[in-house]
């Protein structure tokens, strides 16, 4: 009697059981099907990955450089002194060509004993120096400025650096040279090895970088009769991908 009644239990949930086991069973067989077919999709692809570059150039219309002062007194406080006079002449030329004042960074200042390790490490004097740092959006003030600043006996320029105010637009274009490079080669090695380019499956943009500097001169010349002498040269652009493009 009570097998009888256990039995009457749990047939509806071996019913149950079983009915869930074939549905485990079937969406098992289901995604495995599925799995094999993206995988024997994909291993039936071919593939050629190509990596692509492209620059473009540009004559430069901004320039950055860093006008450096120095001096040297036996004290710190007249070596300091002095420095802060040149800078204020310096800063007021640099107002004479209506400079903004955002574009003018004169905050580097250091002051360093000079030891002579002959005199049993005796300081002998003070260096005071200073660096100011200039951006003109227009290059063609340049070889003025240059000539001004060799008045007042400015004989240190450094960090010069070109630039061009169409940095943003001129990324985009070696960017898409960039492309069109990959995709040319695509072409080429496809048709050599008897094959067919496909299309694009995937690509990745690697960072844009500034080209090196063609520059012409700039210097400083000797006669004060002389202005300075410049060149804007060229700069521009790299950039480069590296494509995927199926092939049949």
């Amino acid at each position: 009697m009570l097998e009888s009644m256990l039995e009457s239990m749990l047939e509806p949930i071996s019913k149950v059981c079983k009915a869930l086991l074939l549905v485990t069973l079937y969406m098992f067989s289901l995604s495995s099907v599925q799995a094999s077919d993206a995988s024997s999709i994909l291993n039936g692809t071919k593939t050629i990955v190509i990596n692509g570059q492209g620059s473009v150039s540009v004559e430069p219309d901004q320039i950055r450089f860093v006008i450096g002062i120095d001096a040297r007194a036996p004290k710190a406080s007249v070596a300091y002194k002095t420095v802060e006079k040149k800078v204020q002449q310096i800063m007021a030329t640099l107002n004479d060509y209506d400079i903004p004042e955002a574009d003018i960074q004169a905050m580097d200042l250091s002051i360093n004993p000079v030891v002579d390790y002959q005199r049993q490490q005796e300081i002998i004097a003070h260096d005071a120096k200073r660096n100011i740092a200039v951006k003109l959006m227009d290059i063609n003030q340049y070889g003025a400025i240059m000539e001004s600043l060799g008045r007042l006996g400015v004989m240190r320029f450094e960090h010069v650096q070109l630039a061009s105010s169409q940095h943003g637009a001129l990324t985009l274009q070696a960017l898409e040279a960039a492309y069109k490079n990959a995709e040319n080669k695509a072409q080429v090695l496809a048709k050599a090895s008897g094959q067919k380019v496909r299309g694009l499956l995937y690509i990745k943009e690697h960072s844009s970088r500034q080209a090196p500097v063609f520059k012409g001169r700039m210097a400083m010349m000797a006669s004060s009769e002389s202005a300075a002498t410049t060149s804007k040269g060229s700069i521009g652009v790299e950039s480069s991908i590296t494509a995927t493009f199926a092939i049949e």
